[in-house]
């Protein structure tokens, strides 16, 4: 398996390309995710990758944040 992977998406404000690098977690073997609704639970070796939460956009339209 790849030691990291990229996201890609469009910036919800700018509708520019982005890009974030996703980094594999070695030796998960399972996996719960716990939120408003019932938790989903995974038992078993699982590819999981982590990166960081995309920051503000680099280039907002114009006009956007002031005022």
């Amino acid at each position: 398996m790849a030691d990291c992977i990229h996201h890609i998406d469009l910036c919800p404000d700018c509708d520019g390309l982005r890009t974030v690098r996703l980094n594999r977690v070695p030796g998960v073997t399972s996996l719960t995710l716990n939120g408003d609704s019932p938790a989903i639970s995974y038992q078993g070796p699982a590819a999981v990758y982590v990166g960081p939460v995309p920051g503000p956009c680099p280039n907002p339209p114009e006009g956007a944040g002031h005022g």
